[in-house]
């Protein structure tokens, strides 16, 4: 069954990695179930036991540019084919795996049909799992057949969906200065407090200010202020929390610093000691309180945001950015 189970997973990211590949665009990594095959430096295998708990996987690309508006559609066009891919191959595999039974049927070999007919059992209801949950949005998570729906309909959708892509494995400078007048005409537009692309948009916009030097705007700030009051406490939530203050401080505003930094109630955030220290720790040497570096370059206190373990292991080279004043 486990072997069934990893195989309907692998059919189905399979899909997806050849899509990538036929449309030109490189493949970081694929997951299926626990395992990882990433692209480092030659191709290597890495267990990620916490997938292991989401029954699924996921294909990424490695680093892309989109520095214009032709680029930008060429790319939705590709990106909506690669999500279309992994359904199908799904419904494509479950079929092979029927036909094969059936042949096996007219053989002698009874271990073989009884080992397929688990195979048959567990393909059938993944498949039909992959194309129901294909169809599913919500709370910021989309379905293949969702997400390639949302890129037409939803802006909001394309546009952190793309911002994602280009800063996800290197952050593109060229990119972000094509999509930075989108960045800002979306916060200042939509009056999405609690959808959670509109809070990952708003993460990247205030990243963008503190840390690369963006130029700041007077209404989205007003926004920021009153997300503050209604912050989710989750680890999410610190860490947003806590770019508004490097926020601040990039904008030179020290009186608005030490009024978060008294209002940051650490014990109410629902998150990790580890979390917690790192993040402190860090939030001391970005403000100048205290020389961190030490403790910051070493991987082992490095414990980012709730999904950080996603990515570790594509083995990102994460350099410590200071503040941009």
């Amino acid at each position: 069954m486990f072997i069934a189970l990893f195989l309907a997973i692998f059919a189905h990211e399979m899909g997806h990695f050849i899509s990538f590949v036929k449309q030109g665009i490189k493949p970081k990594a694929l997951y299926a179930l626990g395992i990882a095959f990433v692209n480092d430096n030659g191709l290597k295998i890495r267990f990620v036991p916490k997938f292991l708990l989401m029954i699924g996987g996921i294909v990424i690309p490695d680093h892309l540019s989109i520095q214009s508006k032709d680029e930008e559609e060429t790319m939705v066009h590709k990106f909506k084919r690669v999500l279309l891919a992994g359904p199908k191959a799904s419904i494509i595999y479950g079929v092979l795996i029927i036909l094969i039974w059936i042949l096996c049927l007219f053989t002698n070999i009874y271990w073989l049909n009884g080992f397929l007919f688990t195979v048959l059992i567990v393909t059938s209801i993944m498949t039909v799992l992959a194309v129901l949950s294909s169809k599913v949005s919500r709370a910021g998570m989309y379905g293949d057949f969702a997400a390639e729906k949302a890129f037409d309909k939803d802006k909001l959708f394309r546009l952190t969906y793309l911002i994602q892509l280009t800063t996800l494995i290197e952050h593109d400078k060229e990119s972000m200065a094509y999509f930075w007048p989108s960045i800002v005409e979306m916060l200042e537009t939509q009056h999405q407090a609690h959808s959670q692309l509109y809070t990952n948009l708003l993460g990247q916009y205030i990243y963008e200010v503190a840390f690369h030097g963006q130029i700041a705007c007077l209404s989205i700030e007003k926004k920021m202020n009153s997300l503050i009051r209604n912050i989710p406490k989750t680890e999410d939530g610190l860490i947003l929390y806590l770019n508004i203050i490097y926020y601040y401080e990039a904008l030179n505003d020290r009186t608005k610093v030490i009024q978060l930094l008294n209002n940051l109630n650490t014990a109410k955030f629902k998150v990790s000691d580890k979390v917690l220290t790192y993040y402190l720790r860090l939030t001391n040497h970005l403000l100048g309180f205290k020389d961190e570096t030490v403790f910051l370059s070493q991987p082992k206190n490095v414990h980012t945001s709730s999904y950080q373990w996603v990515y570790k292991p594509l083995n990102i080279q994460e350099e410590l950015k200071g503040i941009v004043k």
